[in-house]
């Protein structure tokens, strides 16, 4: 029994790239010296797959989903409103293309999305503070922990692919309305937890290649993303309403102080040298830990236009945001107490 044990380090734009393989068996002696192999594993899977530019739009999707989710809306609430409502993100930006096109790593997903429900509070200052300056304010809060899997999201359909995951977001913004003004201005600070789990086998040998022979693999997949993101958020906006209908325009700047994850693991049984189809006479496995993580320290601006129709003291009301490379869409029910 041979065993051979290869850890290396490679960069992707400034952030560290670690990857580690893992050979057991008789077939790993022929298996070429550990530049060739990281070469053939780390480099196509996360160097040309999960750039940093993907890696920044899988964050900014979901902190744009979390700002959304606020639901503070651009008309001043006399006392207090409930709110609950669901919020929906889709980014551009888009992983590259697959190296291993016959393999269940094909599986992995290639573009940013972030999805949640959230429960809001809005409360007129004014309820707190005797002052007619108070009640030209409004704070609003929201969260909502969501854990899901395949049957319940919307945005994650990966063929033979188990899906899991948990979302954590939360945040506070306040808005100021001038006196006899349409406008408002808010400022406020959010932040954005994900973690996402996905897991596949391959349901036949496939091919992959090392030193440019070809070979074939049979195994399992594995990758756990993870995003823990601050961000601080300012907008302005502005308010028309006629009589029970209301539009409201607006822009958003907002910074972000956090990073984005991605761990990527595949454990799988090697052909022999001479037969790619002979996986018997040198029982031979590989084992292959990637992982990478985006350090945000970035900024984007987005507009914003929002609608709503009131019935009495309830409202419902929908609000898209778009960025660069990214939009999001919220709609939510209020009730103004």
């Amino acid at each position: 029994m041979v065993l051979i044990l290869f850890m290396g380090f490679l960069f992707l734009g400034g952030n560290v790239l670690q990857a580690q393989v893992l050979c057991l068996g008789g077939e790993c002696s022929n298996i070429p010296n550990e530049y060739q192999l990281l070469g053939n594993f780390a480099e196509p899977v996360l160097n040309r797959i999960y750039t940093n530019g993907f890696l920044r739009s899988m964050g900014e999707n979901a902190v744009l989903q979390n700002i959304n989710s606020n639901q503070s809306g651009g008309q001043n609430v006399p006392s207090y409103r409930l709110g609950i409502g669901y919020t929906v993100s889709q980014g551009q930006e888009k992983a590259r293309d697959f190296y291993y096109e016959n393999s269940e790593l094909r599986t992995l997903p290639k573009q940013g999305a972030a999805a949640s429900p959230a429960v809001s509070l809005t409360a007129n200052l004014g309820e707190w503070i005797a002052s007619e300056y108070a009640k030209r304010w409004n704070v609003t809060t929201h969260f909502f922990p969501y854990e899901f899997n395949e049957a319940n999201i919307p945005f994650v359909k990966i063929r033979n692919t188990d899906v899991r995951g948990k979302i954590m977001n939360y945040g506070v913004m306040f808005r100021y309305f001038p006196e006899s003004s349409g406008f408002s201005f808010g400022f406020g600070g959010f932040q954005t937890n994900q973690d996402l789990y996905l897991s596949s086998y391959d349901r036949r040998p496939t091919q992959f290649r090392i030193d440019g022979d070809k070979r074939r693999w049979l195994g399992i997949n594995d990758l756990y993303y993870q995003s823990r993101i601050s961000s601080f958020s300012f907008d302005t906006k502005y308010n028309w309403t006629f009589g029970f209908f209301s539009i409201t325009p607006g822009v958003g700047l907002v910074y972000n102080h956090g990073y984005t994850a991605i761990q990527v693991s595949r454990y799988a049984l090697i052909s022999t040298e001479a037969n790619p189809d002979d996986f018997a006479s040198l029982p031979s496995a590989i084992g292959i830990r990637l992982a990478t993580r985006y350090d945000h320290r970035t900024s984007f601006g987005y507009g914003s236009l929002g609608f709503g129709v009131r019935f009495g003291n309830v409202n419902l009301t929908t609000e898209i945001m778009a960025g660069r490379e990214m939009q999001s869409a919220n709609l939510s029910l209020n009730y103004l107490f």
